[in-house]
């Protein structure tokens, strides 16, 4: 197997590079270092992100290495005005004064190895009780995994613990209590290893032994370490309103509302929509069929959203879901289809006006 690129530290200035190679550490990213620019062309075209000594700056400018993007210039204390041309002319995109800059340092290492493009975040909250939005958002996180790294977090303090609807109750990993007084930046990969892996998806699960959400730093965390990693992140929300909630609400690029086709279940999940109000994204609507229930357009038409899609009622559905056969859920046809067509839709994040 070929190993991935890896960042580029370029500098001959065995102060800085300590300085670099600590920061290296901090972030936990391996890297290539290198003194003599000539002698790195392979490492410069091909690294992920290349943090150039001011020492060296010159150097490379001489040394006529192909323009690329992603290149930093690093310099212990503020650069000067030639400096600072050398690096308009190498078309740097940051020029970071250390130790001040250490930070941005930090950030740009760790993201160094993240996907061009975020996760996509698809919220999945019930209209009412009992809707199946928990098997709807299991069934697109093992859809997803297919595809791509797939996340299924779990922000209801009261639905059993996504991690035994994906059969993976007795598996080894960090749950909520494990994560609740993570604040800050963590690393994706970090993450990911730590938790659960039930078919392909990482799931962090609620705690049963508490009904108390997880704390809103720590949901902030995780879903952006959770979106760095690309693929998809599917979020379980709760129907009712608090910190956790809005702090998930607030990174998604999706939200789905899985209403039964019932006069009771409109009316509550019109009252779940009023405390969505506002939010990042606009919802979309899933309708579960009820034998003799109202039709998916009157659904739609009451709750006034846009219809994204119908979850069939089918025997399977349930069966798989009542035994956490999780890949099962979606070797139901009717549901595979639906959980496809929903994440081929488009992302419903507000434009501003």
């Amino acid at each position: 197997m070929t190993a991935s690129p890896r960042p580029l530290l370029l500098t001959a200035d065995t102060d800085l590079l300590d300085d670099l190679l600590g920061a290296s550490i901090a972030a936990g990213v391996a890297v290539d270092v290198a003194a003599e620019p000539a002698a790195c062309r392979p490492q410069w075209a091909g690294a992920p992100l290349v943090v150039l000594g001011s020492d060296v700056a010159p150097a490379v400018l001489a040394a006529r290495l192909a323009p690329r993007a992603g290149v930093l210039l690093a310099a212990r204390g503020s650069p000067n005005g030639a400096l600072l041309e050398v690096s308009r002319r190498l078309g740097v995109e940051q020029v970071i004064s250390l130790p001040d800059g250490e930070t941005i340092l930090l950030e740009r290492l760790a993201d160094s190895d993240a996907p061009i493009a975020p996760a996509r975040a698809i919220g999945v909250v019930s209209g009412r009780g009992g809707s199946g939005a928990s098997i709807l958002a299991a069934a697109l996180a093992l859809t997803a995994a297919a595809a791509g790294p797939a996340w299924l977090v779990d922000l209801d303090p009261l639905g059993g613990g996504a991690d035994t609807g994906m059969g993976a109750e007795l598996t080894i990993g960090s749950r909520w209590p494990d994560l609740d007084m993570v604040s800050g930046r963590l690393s994706g990969s970090d993450l990911r290893s730590a938790l659960p892996d039930a078919s392909g998806v990482a799931v962090l699960a609620a705690d049963r032994r508490s009904t108390r959400a997880p704390e809103p730093e720590a949901v902030r965390a995780v879903l952006a370490a959770a979106k760095r990693g690309g693929g998809t992140v599917v979020v379980d929300l709760p129907r009712h309103g608090g910190a956790a909630r809005d702090e998930a609400t607030g990174a998604l690029d999706d939200l789905l509302v899985v209403v039964p086709a019932e006069v009771r279940a409109v009316l509550a999940a019109g009252q779940v929509l009023a405390g969505l109000a506002g939010g990042r994204v606009d919802p979309r609507l899933v309708v579960r069929t009820v034998p003799g229930g109202l039709t998916t357009e009157d659904v739609a038409r009451a709750l006034r959203l846009p219809l994204a899609g119908v979850f069939e009622e089918d025997p399977g559905v349930r069966v798989a879901a009542a035994v956490g056969a999780a890949r099962d859920l979606i070797g139901v046809d009717s549901l595979a289809r639906l959980c496809a067509g929903l994440l081929a839709g488009p992302a419903t994040v507000r434009t501003a006006a």
